[in-house]
C-alpha cells in the first residue's frame, strides 16, 4: 500500500472515527433528503423543542425564538428557562415587551360549544356507496384516531369527514408559543384558553382525480378567484414566487380531524420563523377555535414511549418499522393521501423519485402500503429540510433551523378543474361550475362502510349488517354510563369503541371495537401484577401496535431539551451474534470501536514503512 494511502488511514483512525460527543452532529453532516429542498441531518429531526412541562422551550422553529416572547407569565406564557438559560421578551417594531406590558391570552368565545354532530337531511336511495380503498370501513377504523372525527363515509363520488378539529390524541402546549397569533388585529394572543368546539370542519375528498402533468407553483393558479395573493379565495404569493395553494385556508385534514395548513404563513414565509407554533407545529389562528398544523406533527402518539414529546404520529406508527413506508396521516383537499416522513433512505420509494415541489411522488417501483394501496399512484409526504431565518420573521436573521412540511408543499398536483368539486375548490373559488358543500355532502342509504363516534346518529342511514351488539362488561370491570357499551345488548355502529374501567388491582387490556358488523377486539381487565395477555380477538382482529423501530439512519437518542431540538428517541437494538446491523452502528461507542479496529487492522497489515 502507498504511503499516501497509509496517511489517509492514519488520519481516519485519529480523526475520522465518530466520537460519542459528536456522533449526532456527524449524522447531521450527511445529506439525506427525500425532496427538492436541501437537507443535512437525521430524518428524525423535528426542528422542535419539548414543552415547558418537560423542561423544554415548547415551540418549533429557530432557537432564537426563545428571545421572542410576548405573552404574560402570570397566565402561563412568558419566557422559559432551559438548562439555566432564560429566554427574553421580544422587541416588536419600536416596542420592547416585558412582563409589565406583555399580552394576555384571548378568552374562548361566549358561543356555546356544538353538541349535535350528526349529518343533516335524508339519505339518498339513488346512489350506490363506494366501499373500497379510502371508503372501506376497515381502513377508516384503522387510520382515524381520537375523538375529533365525528363521522366519515363515502357516497359515490366523495369521501366526507366531519370533525370538531380537536387534537384529542395529544395535548397541545399553545401557551408555550413565544409569539402566538393576535386575535383579529387586537392585542390579545391565542392560546389554550381560546379553544372551543363551536364549529365543524368538513372534508370533501374527491374519489376520482386527474393529475396535472407538471408540479409547479403555478399549478391551478387560474382557478383562484383572487389573484393578489391576499385573503380568501387567493393563491399564496410572495414578492418573488407564487404557490398553487390557498393563502388563507387549509389544505388537508389530519387523521385526528385537525385542519392542516401549509408550512407557509399567509405572507408566504415559513411559519416557524414567526415563532408562533407549539412543539407539535400547532397554533390557533386569529379567529380562535381549534388548533391547526403548520408543520409535520411528528413525535409519537404514545406518551409512554421514550420520545421526548409526542404529537400526532411517530415511529410507533410505522407498521413495518423505520425501513417501511410511512403511515397515512392525512387527506389532502385535492384527493390525494398524505403519508408521514421517511425515516430511512432504504424505505420503499425514498427519493425514487424525489418528492416534487408539490410535496409528493409516484413510486417508480411497484408496491403497496400497509392498507394495500398502490404506491405508484401519486401521494404526498411530509418532509424536513434546512431553513435560515430571513428578515420579516421574529427569529434572528441568519439563524439556521429545521422546517417541515404538512404534505402539499408549494402546490396541489391534482388538476382541480377536472373535479366536480372538492375541499380544494371550496377554498379557491365560488364559481357555480363546481359543486357546493350541500351538493357534495349527500349520503347513500343502507351504508355498510363508514366510521362514526358514539353519540352521532347514523342509524337511519346504515345497513343492519354493519352493526354489532355491545358485550357485557368484562370480569372485574365496568363500562361507564353513557358510553356505547354501557348497556349490554345495545347496538354498536362501525367505528364505535369502548374502554372499561377496571377494579382496583386490575388494568385494561385492549379496547372493545365494532368494525363493519364485527367486534374486532373485546377489552378485558387483567391482574395489574401480571403481563397483559393478547386482547380477545374476533373474526378479524385489528392490528397490534407496531414496535418502536431500529432505524439504520437514526441518530442516538438526544436528551430532551437543551440547545438542540428534540428528536425521537429509539430503543437500543439487540443485534444477532456475528452480525452488525445499521441500528447498532448508530451507537456512538460501538461505531467508534468498530471503525477504529477496522482502520487499525488495515494500518497494521499494509503500512509497515
Amino acid at each position: 500500500m502507498s504511503r499516501s494511502c497509509c496517511l489517509f488511514l492514519f488520519a481516519l483512525l485519529c480523526d475520522g472515527a465518530p466520537h460519542s460527543s459528536s456522533w449526532g452532529n456527524a449524522s447531521r453532516r450527511l445529506s439525506v433528503t427525500a425532496g427538492t429542498q436541501a437537507f443535512t441531518g437525521s430524518l428524525y429531526d423535528t426542528g422542535c423543542y419539548a414543552p415547558k412541562a418537560d423542561s423544554g422551550w415548547g415551540f418549533c422553529g429557530p432557537l432564537s425564538c426563545k428571545d421572542a416572547y410576548i405573552t404574560c407569565p402570570g397566565e402561563g406564557g412568558g419566557p422559559a428557562t432551559v438548562d439555566g438559560v432564560t429566554g427574553t421578551y421580544v422587541k416588536d417594531g419600536s416596542t420592547q415587551y416585558s412582563s409589565s406590558n406583555c399580552k394576555s391570552f384571548l378568552a374562548r368565545t361566549s358561543n356555546a360549544d356544538r353538541t349535535n354532530w350528526g349529518p343533516t337531511g335524508q339519505c339518498s336511495s339513488s346512489c350506490s356507496q363506494q366501499t373500497t380503498g379510502v371508503c372501506s370501513g376497515t381502513f377508516l377504523a384503522k387510520v382515524l384516531v381520537g375523538t375529533g372525527v365525528k363521522f366519515a363515509f363515502c357516497n359515490d363520488k366523495w369521501l366526507i369527514i366531519q370533525s370538531s378539529g380537536e387534537p384529542s390524541v395529544f395535548t397541545p402546549n399553545l401557551n408555550d408559543v413565544p409569539f402566538p397569533p393576535a386575535h383579529d388585529g387586537t392585542g390579545t394572543r391565542t392560546g389554550m384558553a381560546t379553544l372551543d368546539t363551536t364549529r365543524a370542519d368538513l372534508l370533501f375528498y374527491p374519489l376520482s382525480v386527474t393529475d396535472l402533468s407538471t408540479a409547479a407553483g403555478t399549478n391551478n393558479k387560474d382557478v383562484f378567484d383572487v389573484q393578489t395573493g391576499v385573503g380568501k379565495y387567493s393563491y399564496l404569493k410572495s414578492s418573488t414566487a407564487m404557490y398553487g395553494i390557498p393563502s388563507d385556508d387549509g389544505i388537508a385534514m389530519a387523521v385526528n380531524g385537525q385542519s392542516i395548513f401549509p408550512v407557509y404563513n399567509n405572507n408566504a414565509g415559513y411559519t416557524p420563523a414567526k415563532c408562533e407554533v407549539d412543539s407539535c407545529s400547532n397554533h390557533v389562528g386569529q379567529g380562535g377555535g381549534q388548533p391547526h398544523f403548520h408543520g409535520d406533527p411528528f413525535g409519537d402518539q404514545d406518551p409512554s414511549s421514550s420520545s421526548p414529546h409526542y404529537c400526532l404520529y411517530g415511529p410507533s406508527n410505522y407498521s413495518s418499522g423505520a425501513t417501511g413506508h410511512p403511515p397515512v396521516i392525512g387527506f389532502a383537499n385535492d384527493g390525494h393521501l398524505i403519508y408521514g416522513r421517511y425515516l430511512s433512505n432504504s424505505a420503499p420509494g425514498f427519493a425514487a423519485p424525489i418528492l416534487d415541489v408539490c410535496g409528493g411522488h409516484s413510486h417508480t417501483a411497484a408496491g403497496t402500503d400497509e392498507h394495500g394501496f398502490d404506491l405508484t399512484a401519486y401521494h404526498y409526504h411530509t418532509q424536513v429540510f434546512d431553513a435560515t431565518c430571513e428578515s420579516g420573521g421574529k427569529c434572528t436573521v441568519g439563524d439556521s433551523y429545521k422546517v417541515s412540511t404538512t404534505g402539499p408543499f408549494q402546490c396541489f398536483k391534482a388538476d382541480l378543474t377536472k373535479s366536480e368539486g372538492s375541499s380544494a375548490l371550496l377554498t379557491a373559488t365560488q364559481s357555480s361550475s363546481y359543486k357546493t358543500k350541500d351538493q357534495m355532502g349527500y349520503r347513500c342509504c343502507s351504508m355498510t362502510d363508514y366510521f362514526v363516534q358514539h353519540g352521532v346518529d347514523l342509524s337511519a342511514d346504515v345497513a343492519s349488517s354493519s352493526t354489532c351488539t355491545a358485550p357485557s362488561a368484562p370480569a372485574n370491570g365496568v363500562y361507564a354510563a353513557g358510553s356505547a357499551c354501557a348497556s349490554a345488548g345495545s347496538t354498536l355502529y362501525s367505528g364505535n369503541q369502548c374502554t372499561p374501567t377496571c377494579n382496583s388491582g386490575y388494568k385494561v387490556n385492549g379496547i372493545t371495537r365494532c368494525v363493519k358488523g364485527v367486534l374486532t377486539e373485546t377489552a378485558t381487565c387483567v391482574d395489574s401484577g401480571s403481563p397483559s395477555p393478547s386482547p380477545s380477538p374476533s373474526d378479524s382482529p385489528s392490528p397490534s401496535p407496531s414496535p418502536s423501530p431500529s432505524p439504520s439512519d437514526s441518530p442516538s437518542p438526544s436528551p430532551s431539551p437543551s440547545s438542540s431540538p428534540s428528536g425521537v428517541s429509539n430503543p437500543s437494538p439487540s443485534p444477532q451474534t456475528g452480525t452488525i446491523d445499521g441500528a447498532a452502528c448508530a451507537s456512538p461507542h460501538l461505531a467508534h470501536v468498530i471503525l477504529s479496529l477496522m482502520v487499525a487492522s488495515a494500518f497494521s497489515l499494509c503500512c509497515s514503512w
